[in-house]
């Protein structure tokens, strides 16, 4: 079954029953077989709204799959990015904890849950021993959405662009505050903290001087708020999304046979999709552990397949990363890329994998960026993909930008949102 992360390829089917996971931890199962040994897969999750609504996903997924597996849900708040609402997430980050996963995967592996659900952009690329991660569903929108205040998109106003000198907008992200710098320095960027409809509300309340917030299209529309959403930034407004955003991040304990046989049959089950989402953000995670960057710094990436991977219009790709990959031909090697003789597994799914990068400086001044073809038909080729593009944006700067960054961790701190 492919290259699926996991210890062992004996995994037993499992044979419990499985319904929708519900936010409360309850379960409602249909009958299991007279002979086998129900077991309930126990999930891990953040509390938030956005959360669970992932859970959602993830378990209707898995009622594909696995129509008789049962499922409960256990809500736990981590005791940085939940629970200190006051400090700005990049000097949480400066800590070297995890914002978001630390308490949660304490949980993993004392057993207390069997899995993980994350918003894959929120995991560290470096795991605790004994933790293995893999994006696992579909991939939603990954690109950043704007949306307006309430007067503002009364306006008519619908982007940044439209925004007029000294217009506020809300981010707690550094990646977004230094890349919207770099495009448009007219604006001013004011940290927000918060879920996204507390972020929504601050924005429409008057008093908070918000124009706009930039937040991840994804979550906006899995909370059913996507009529909130007035434009998109993407590479052509010189914004790259985060690494592993808009996937679904799945956590559990490595040598665990039977979540591993679980999570590879429900991406058999998708095919093609499942299987080129897991090897985007594969390469997408390889780059960033090679940049040593997380949320803190302002690393973005945009990836698309050559051919048959994406439609026009799904909002992981633009034609504009095509032609400057066609252009350059960045890195892709025929001859040590392309796989010997006929493989229907690599033929089936495999392909050119165009993987845009781009490291900013905190102010926006300055900016090392590069594009990528290469062949991926398995893990161990998206990981090369993304290590390759992460050396060469050191060799061209970005090493330069990143040390300025991690030896000044105070001009973070110092700036409004960044």
């Amino acid at each position: 079954m492919a290259d699926f992360p996991r210890t062992s390829t004996n995994h037993p089917s499992p044979t419990s029953s499985h319904p929708r996971a519900s936010p409360s931890g309850s379960t409602s199962t249909h009958p299991a077989s007279p002979t086998s040994t129900p077991r309930t897969l126990r999930i891990g999750t953040r509390p938030s709204a956005l959360a669970l609504a992932q859970v959602a996903l993830f378990t209707d997924l898995l009622r594909t799959s696995h129509p008789t597996l049962s499922t409960t849900t256990h809500p736990t708040s981590t005791s940085l990015g939940d629970t200190n609402k006051s400090t700005d997430l990049h000097t949480l980050a400066s800590t070297g904890k995890s914002l978001w996963t630390e308490d949660l995967e304490q949980e993993l592996l004392e057993r207390r849950v069997d899995v993980i659900v994350h918003s894959l952009k929120d995991v560290p690329t470096k795991l605790p021993p004994g933790c293995v991660c893999a994006a696992v569903g579909a991939r939603e929108e990954a690109r950043d959405a704007v949306v307006m205040s309430a007067a503002r998109r009364g306006e008519g106003w619908r982007g940044l662009g439209d925004l007029r000198e000294g217009g506020v907008v809300g981010t707690c992200s550094v990646r977004r505050a230094a890349m919207i710098r770099r495009t448009y320095p007219h604006l001013v960027i004011k940290d927000v903290r918060g879920n996204v409809g507390t972020r929504i509300r601050k924005l429409d309340d008057a008093a908070g001087g918000f124009d706009a917030l930039v937040l991840a299209g994804a979550g906006v529309q899995r909370l059913g708020m996507g009529e909130r959403i007035s434009g998109w930034l993407g590479s052509e407004e010189g914004v790259l999304y985060a690494v592993g955003q808009g996937a679904i991040g799945v956590e559990w304990r490595e040598g665990d046979e039977w979540i591993e046989g679980i999570l590879a049959e429900a991406e058999e089950g998708m095919g093609k999709a499942g299987r080129r989402v897991r090897w985007e953000c594969v390469g997408e995670r390889s780059l960033l552990r090679v940049l040593e960057g997380g949320c803190s710094v302002p690393v973005g990436v945009e990836c698309v397949w050559e051919e048959g991977g994406l439609q026009e219009g799904d909002g992981r790709g633009t034609d504009a990363v095509v032609e400057q990959a066609d252009k350059h031909h960045n890195g892709y090697e025929q001859d040590d890329a392309l796989p010997e003789g006929p493989d229907p597994e690599r033929e089936g799914y495999g392909g050119i994998l165009i993987m845009r990068a781009m490291v900013v400086s905190l102010d926006g001044k300055e900016c090392v960026e590069g594009t990528r073809r290469h062949y991926v038909s398995s893990d161990a080729e998206a990981e090369e993909c993304g290590w390759r593009m992460a050396q060469e944006l050191v060799e061209n700067g970005a090493g330069e930008i990143l040390k300025k960054i991690t030896l000044n961790r105070d001009m973070i701190r110092s700036q409004d949102g960044a």
